[in-house]
């Protein structure tokens, strides 16, 4: 079979949107329009590999691996390394699910416009159909968004507040299991919050000058465990669309890392 590099690339596109589309409502996220194209783009020039000679196992496991962890920097704004992994190994086991069940079904049934190589699924089709289904594709993409945008608009999304040393502060923060982290000497809440933007507002946050209100947060990440600065405020608040949670003396941990689509992290059991 005749394989053309501009049908493969525009059929894989519509299609690594969609598998994208599929990994951030698993992973909870909401990439902007021109990540998610933007991601898409490269994953179908990286289709282009269906030229290359066939790859052993193990080469394009780890060739697929080294895609899709660029596929998911792109398509989605990098919060920390555990985030980035998880999302590049759902969006690898979506792939997979994708190309093991295309695979079960180009032998089951031999279609003649159909083949595969180096896990890259080419359709033989006419361009008027391309067309057609690009379009059709788009429109369904469009009324996915338009309608879950609506319904779930604030899913996932809260305001903090908190007071610490005599000021007050409010943080746009996410609820994320990414946070599951409790006061270990109370049990209390911990929220993360971005280092830079907890020092604008509260100033200088140091053991040495806040040694009565200084808690060590234990933190267990990808990388090995490691240790939040924490600082037990005065009093919080998390405010969702459907309630207020008053917060007693709530500990702000510094995140070890600046966040970009957040000022706070709010563990989700402390909303429930």
């Amino acid at each position: 079979m005749i394989v053309y590099a501009d049908i493969l690339v525009l059929t894989n596109l519509i299609v690594d949107y969609f598998l994208l589309a599929a990994t951030a409502k698993i992973t909870n996220r909401k990439p902007p329009l021109w990540r998610s194209l933007s991601a898409a783009s490269l994953a179908a020039l990286g289709t282009l590999i269906i030229f290359l000679p066939e790859q052993n196992t193990f080469s394009e496991i780890i060739l697929r691996l080294i895609m899709s962890t660029v596929i998911c920097f792109v398509a989605f704004p990098y919060r920390n390394i555990r985030r980035l992994l998880a999302e590049t190994l759902t969006f690898f086991a979506v792939s997979f699910c994708y190309a093991g069940g295309m695979t079960a079904f180009y032998y089951i049934m031999k279609p003649s416009g159909m083949a595969i190589k180096n896990s890259v699924v080419y359709f033989d089709i006419s361009p008027v159909f391309l067309i057609c289904f690009s379009v059709a594709g788009f429109f369904l993409s469009f009324l996915y968004s338009l309608v879950f945008s609506r319904r779930n608009k604030s899913a996932g999304h809260c305001f903090v507040t908190l007071s610490f040393g005599g000021k007050k502060a409010d943080f746009s923060a996410v609820i994320d299991t990414g946070n599951s982290l409790k006061d270990p000497f109370g049990g209390g809440a911990v929220i993360i919050g971005d280092r830079e933007k907890c020092r604008r507002v509260f100033g200088d946050l140091t053991p040495e000058k806040y040694p009565q209100k200084y808690r060590a947060i234990p933190c267990g990440t990808v990388l090995g465990n490691s240790v939040l600065d924490g600082f037990r405020c005065e009093d919080g608040k998390i405010i969702t669309k459907e309630k207020t949670v008053t917060l007693q003396n709530p500990t702000l941990a510094l995140s070890a890392a600046a966040l970009c689509d957040c000022d706070a992290i709010v563990n989700p059991a402390d909303i429930d």
